[in-house]
């Protein structure tokens, strides 16, 4: 054999060294780890503690919070008046003590008044009887009058035209009422011969008056008045002569309402009877 063939000592010796052995792969490398130590066992009739202390600390807490909302809702309540209720200050010395009085009896109509005790003094009042109505006291109610509607008469016109004219009398068919308030100054209206005597015009509604002209004739009266009515029945006098002269006088109405205007003559100038031409109403 050629020697220079032949393996050298140091090739032997790396063909026979044994293969490279990574850690994992060591005899005893995959073996279960050591489980841990089981913890001590726990005695028997020993309870464990609970943190009382924390629970006794949220328990004051909450009792001290409770506290101040309570003190602070007294004291506001006891200084601070309602919101929109202006507050109201009663002198103690005014404050007294009163009982109601006992209930009548079935005989007798009186009760009898406790005693009040007052803040200011102890001294007591003699009690007294004081008599109790036996029916409540009759109320008694005054109507108002109504109120009173009337056209007024702004062009001045004479309402008597068109009014109907009514009289106590006529001396005849010649001399009727009618012709005392027809606008002719030379037809007249005569009355009987005697007194009294009128002459009314019937507007047909209330009107506010400003005057009254009569226009007499030879015939005047000497002691008459001028009269308004709402109703006819009721009349009050604007004005009123017991020296009257005759010829035309005009009546100042003042703004009195009538529906009713009228002549009233209680005393002739002559033996004849009262004679008007004229009995305008404005």
């Amino acid at each position: 054999m050629d020697e220079s063939k032949r393996p050298s000592r140091a090739d032997s010796l790396r063909l026979t060294r044994m293969p490279d052995v990574r850690p994992s792969e060591r005899p005893g490398a995959g073996a279960p780890p050591v489980p841990p130590a089981p913890p001590p066992p726990v005695q028997k009739g020993r309870k464990t503690r609970k943190p009382w202390w924390a629970v006794v600390g949220v328990v004051g807490t909450l009792a001290v919070a409770g506290g101040l909302v309570v003190a602070y809702r007294v004291t506001t309540d006891a200084t601070v008046p309602d919101r929109g209720v202006p507050p109201v200050d009663i002198p103690a010395a005014q404050v007294a003590a009163s009982t109601p009085p006992a209930a009548p009896s079935g005989t007798a109509h009186t009760a009898v008044a406790t005693p009040s005790a007052s803040a200011a003094t102890s001294s007591a009042t003699p009690s007294a009887s004081i008599p109790v109505p036996s029916s409540s006291p009759t109320v008694k109610t005054t109507a108002t009058a109504p109120r009173v509607v009337a056209r007024g008469n702004p062009s001045g016109a004479n309402l008597a035209l068109t009014a109907t004219v009514t009289a106590s009398s006529a001396e005849d068919a010649l001399w009727v009422a009618r012709y005392a308030a027809d606008g002719d100054g030379v037809s007249r209206w005569a009355s009987g011969f005697s007194d009294p005597q009128w002459l009314k015009v019937d507007l047909g509604e209330n009107r506010r008056l400003t005057t009254v002209t009569l226009a007499w004739e030879r015939a005047y009266a000497v002691a008459y008045r001028v009269e308004v009515s709402t109703d006819g029945a009721k009349w009050t006098t604007i004005w009123s002569t017991k020296a009257g002269q005759g010829g035309t006088v005009r009546v100042d109405a003042d703004g009195a309402i009538g529906r009713y205007v009228r002549m009233y003559g209680t005393k002739r100038s002559n033996q004849y009877g009262f004679s008007l031409y004229e009995f305008e109403v404005r």
